[in-house]
């Protein structure tokens, strides 16, 4: 538990993630962050657990779990091979882990901005960011059967802009209603209850355990439309075309699918927190589960055990995830227009 704890500490922000270290032998898909796959989290392993109102919140607990573990995998390897495709384009080396991987694509893109051009400012990659966008119904439809509620009865709500029906404050124009009480599209940020997509984080409003399992998985099944760049060149002189050229199609190929990766570490970053609180809540109270889950509250047990242990993976692919895709797109000169 001490480890989850810590965990908790390094991604209280996801600009806290980046300064973080990784715990000692921790891992993800890389090295760098990378171990290697699932931390051998099973939801099914014990049998039917979800047919007490403990059994059914533990289960969906242990499935965002399995869930959270596989998507930091993934969101890890994504941000390590851009990084691979840049470092293809500038000729550096693409074998190591996420981190060694990366800093060759960070410390490639440096050295060959500085010797290819004159400039008194800085070249600048100006981006449209990604829009994400989280599926608010299956949301509340993984809350309705964690709390054992009808769907209509569960309230899941958008920070940032509803791509469904509004129902509740909207700050911006609302197609059906008043800004107070919203019935409609929200061409704004909606602060009510929301149905269709969320266009920012979705808030559940829940026990601790549906709340963490259900924002978990929103943010793990998030789709984002791929961030654009391009690149200004202000007050920018080119002296080596080659070099020039090679750092160009390393950003083009790279920087927009960490920005897009940045995106989703952010949102899953928040729900992570949570995560990590329950999971320690759940493995203090793990002794008490007899009563409940009878024979199957000691594989229950072990199950909670591989989250702790997949909580110090899953840190450290956050960390170095987010600490690589800033350092990159610095590099580049990224700035949102």
């Amino acid at each position: 538990m001490n480890g989850l704890v810590r965990a908790c500490l390094c991604v209280c922000l996801v600009a806290a993630l980046a300064a973080c270290p990784p715990p000692k032998g921790g891992g993800g898909g890389g090295a760098g962050g990378g171990g290697g796959g699932a931390a051998g989290i099973s939801p099914d392993a014990c049998g039917t657990i979800n047919t007490t109102d403990l059994g059914r919140k533990v289960y969906a607990f242990l499935i965002a779990s399995a869930e959270l573990d596989r998507s930091s995998l993934e969101l890890e390897n994504t941000v390590r091979d851009a990084c691979v495709r840049m470092n293809t384009e500038l000729g550096t080396p693409t074998t190591g882990d996420t981190r060694a991987v990366c800093m060759a694509a960070k410390q490639g893109l440096d050295a060959n901005l500085q010797v290819s051009i004159k400039t008194e400012k800085r070249l600048v990659t100006k981006y449209t960011p990604p829009v994400c966008k989280t599926d608010v119904d299956f949301t509340a439809g993984f809350v309705a059967e964690c709390e054992a509620k009808a769907r209509a009865d569960v309230s899941v709500t958008c920070e940032g802009r509803c791509g469904g029906t509004c129902n509740g404050a909207c700050d911006g124009t609302c197609s059906s209603g008043t800004a107070t009480q919203c019935n409609g599209q929200c061409s704004g940020t909606c602060r009510g209850g929301c149905s269709g997509s969320c266009e920012g984080y979705a808030n559940v409003n829940a026990s601790a355990e549906c709340k963490a399992s259900a924002e978990v998985r929103a943010t793990t099944r998030t789709t984002c439309t791929p961030a654009k760049t391009e690149i200004v060149q202000q007050d920018v002189t080119v002296v080596d075309a080659t070099k020039w050229n090679k750092a160009m199609a390393a950003i083009n190929a790279g920087v927009p699918v960490l920005l897009t990766a940045s995106k989703k570490l952010e949102l899953a970053g928040r729900a992570l927190v949570l995560w990590v609180q329950t999971g320690a809540a759940l493995v203090k109270a793990s002794g008490q589960f007899a009563d409940q889950l009878g024979a199957r509250a000691v594989c229950v047990g072990a199950q909670l055990a591989g989250v702790v242990a997949a909580a110090a993976q899953i840190q450290a692919r956050f960390s170095v995830s987010v600490e690589v895709s800033a350092s990159v797109t610095a590099s580049a000169g990224a700035t949102a227009q």
